[in-house]
């Protein structure tokens, strides 16, 4: 039995949009409403930023022009003189 797999550029596409979809949720939820009240507050939040987290990681794994972007970006926001 063949198993289908899904491209690199198809997986790339698929993380970039649970990325953005991650950083909108989490953009609205603290500048939008304010602030996370209650449990669906903490859940839209941490929920929110796992995504970001594990888009963030498999960008990095399938493409090295992300991942050098993304280092980069660290190290310009961890500079200090």
């Amino acid at each position: 039995m063949k198993k289908k797999t899904m491209s690199k550029s198809k997986k790339l596409i698929l993380y970039a949009a649970i990325l953005v979809v991650g950083l909108l949720a989490f953009i609205l939820e603290l500048f939008v409403f304010q602030k996370p009240d209650g449990i669906l507050g903490l859940i839209i939040c941490i929920i929110s930023i796992l995504m970001i987290l594990i888009s963030v990681v498999k960008l990095c794994s399938l493409s090295s022009e992300f991942e050098d972007s993304f280092l980069a970006a660290l190290d310009i926001f961890f500079w200090l003189p």
